[in-house]
């Protein structure tokens, strides 16, 4: 009980002794908790478009340290310089935003960008303090309009055309029949700003199209939406998966709207055109195992849609018309294709098996150990600590049996009479002039012989000293 007062009193005197707000945070695995202090966020402010995504983060106290995207840390970040705002840009094409789309309280689609964003308090070093939190940033009507001068400019030359025609025939086009030419033009106005295409990625499993997460081998469904003017067709090309930044990419469906490797991505298969009065809407869709990138758990797709006049010339994947070089389906083409947009989108691709698989193998494997010959002036080598025991006790048994003959050959030699040989040698060094008390002097005579010597009865005979 005293130690947890004890405790608890100098918590108190350590949150007294900071000048600015502390957010005391104790994580379960410290046993004896240390106070956290928490940079406090007192605004976040977030905008978007089709192209960008923007934002801006107010500190309590001046900012130090990074702002930036999730998984990115390195290429989509925004340095601290000491005040109490930061800001930070991303493009909506890559560093992990993600296109979703959710049904409102009227049963309405609402598209918006997700980014999950990390507020790192220094501006090296990770710590228990830094801070992650997901902007949803709802968009406009008129940020996923198809922007194209080619289609305003087709529009319009049929609109031309079509004014003089019989209403007859403009009926069956989809116009509306006896308009002038002021109305008309109200009508082509209002189609341009209706046409729309994008990319949505979801697990095939899941009916939440927010759901932005995946694993991998998981079924994931793409689809690519348009709602066009009517008299205006497309068709997906160039479909790429890439690593957010372009470091790293594969190439999923080639220029005639073909997929590359069946495995990866099978061909895209177009739904049936829905009337939507001067619009039509369509989507194609593909199913396709997910997959990432060794190094980025975001994986990035990025589409290429091409707007026909008419409907877009047909391909037979597979064929000799599919193995045509880029610039002959161009050629080919030319005169049908009237502009070229992109369309992306991202998701979080996880691989739990495949991490849990490689911690297991490192876990249990042996690391291999390699045997260097030939070095010059190398005489050590290394055992393993058992093998040293081992070695060790084998030496000390030698040891001992040694031990144990030496003193049966000295009491053998006792009892059959045999004396110690002698020695005409002085037992110390010669060398050895001042340091003796003896001198040169003292030297170890030849003993007598072993018939006068009166220790022959005892069977030893000794050296005199002189």
């Amino acid at each position: 009980m005293a130690k947890n007062r004890l405790i608890y009193a100098l918590q108190i005197l350590t949150m007294a002794s900071f000048p600015f707000p502390v957010k005391m945070a104790f994580p379960p695995s410290l046993r004896y908790p240390l106070p956290i202090a928490l940079n406090k966020i007192t605004g976040l402010n977030f905008t978007c478009d089709s192209d960008n995504f923007n934002v801006s983060i107010s500190t309590h106290l001046p900012f130090k340290g990074l702002l930036f995207a999730k998984d990115f840390a390195q290429e989509c970040k925004a340095k601290g310089d000491m005040s109490n705002k930061i800001q930070l840009s991303l493009p909506t094409s890559g560093c992990g935003v993600r296109l979703s789309s959710a049904s409102t309280n009227q049963h309405e689609a609402e598209m918006f960008y997700t980014v999950n964003i990390v507020i790192q308090q220094d501006r090296h070093l990770r710590q228990i303090s830094d801070q992650e939190k997901t902007i949803k940033c709802p968009l406009k009507d008129e940020d996923l309009l198809v922007k194209s001068k080619a289609l305003a400019k087709t529009l319009k030359q049929l609109k031309d055309g079509r004014i003089h025609q019989r209403v007859g025939r403009m009926k069956n086009e989809g116009w509306s029949k006896e308009l002038d030419g002021k109305q008309l033009e109200e009508e082509l106005n209002e189609a341009l700003s209706a046409a729309r295409a994008w990319m949505e990625i979801v697990p095939e499993s899941s009916e939440d199209t927010s759901f932005d997460t995946l694993e991998v081998g998981e079924i994931a469904m793409l689809s690519v939406k348009s709602t066009l003017p009517v008299g205006i067709g497309w068709k997906v090309v160039d479909c790429i998966a890439h690593d957010g930044l372009g470091d790293s990419s594969q190439k999923l469906i080639n220029e005639n709207g073909c997929p590359v490797d069946e495995a990866l991505m099978p061909a895209l298969i177009y739904g049936p055109i829905r009337p939507i009065a001067l619009m039509h809407h369509q989507e194609a869709v593909t199913r396709f195992s997910a997959f990432k990138f060794p190094d980025r758990d975001r994986l990035h797709l990025s589409c290429g849609l091409q707007l026909c006049k008419g409907e877009c010339s047909k391909h037979t994947c597979g064929s000799l018309d599919d193995m045509r070089s880029p610039r002959a389906f161009s050629e080919a083409s030319e005169g049908d294709v009237l502009d070229r947009l992109e369309v992306f989108n991202s998701v979080e691709v996880i691989a739990p098996e495949i991490d849990d698989l490689r911690g297991s193998e490192r876990l249990q494997s042996v690391p291999e150990t390699f045997t260097f010959t030939n070095i010059p002036g190398d005489r050590t080598f290394c055992v393993s600590q058992d093998k040293m025991a081992i070695a060790f006790c084998i030496l000390g048994m030698i040891f001992l049996i040694a031990i144990i003959i030496a003193a049966c050959s000295l009491i053998k030699s006792k009892r059959d009479g045999h004396g110690i040989p002698y020695y005409s040698r002085s037992l110390f060094s010669g060398s050895s002039t001042s340091g003796s008390i003896f001198g040169s002097k003292l030297l170890l005579r030849e003993s007598p012989s072993p018939r006068n010597s009166p220790s022959h009865s005892r069977g030893l005979q000794y050296g005199r000293i002189l």
